[in-house]
């Protein structure tokens, strides 16, 4: 069955039947035709422009590492050094909350 779809009258023409409008859900959707070669056309052509980006980004990643990869490392070092004794901050903290909270539950807990 062959699929012909007029994108300014938003009809499709196919053998098995005369002129009908397109997917009519589709359609409510999204104005554009739905006609499944249309359909699959866009769909092929936004995946172009996310594979180009993707590829884009993959060569900036090698270049950028060549260039300041060294640099970088020392610098993500120096965060995760800082960050690790941030984070054992934030628990010996979260410890102390824990227990004082226990020890004055445990206190009203052994008042007569």
């Amino acid at each position: 069955m062959s699929i012909n779809c007029d994108t300014r009258t938003n009809i499709c023409q196919t053998q098995a039947s005369a002129n009908q409008d397109c997917c009519p859900v589709e359609k409510s959707i999204n104005q554009d035709c739905c006609c499944p070669v249309e359909a699959a056309a866009a769909m092929w052509k936004k995946a172009f422009f996310c594979a180009m980006k993707e590829t884009q980004v993959d060569i900036l990643k090698e270049k950028i590492r060549k260039t300041w990869g060294p640099m970088m490392d020392k610098v993500a070092d120096a965060t995760v050094k800082a960050m690790g004794i941030h984070w054992e901050s934030m628990l010996a903290q979260a410890n102390a909350k824990k227990g004082l909270h226990e020890n004055i539950a445990n206190i009203y807990q052994s008042a007569p």
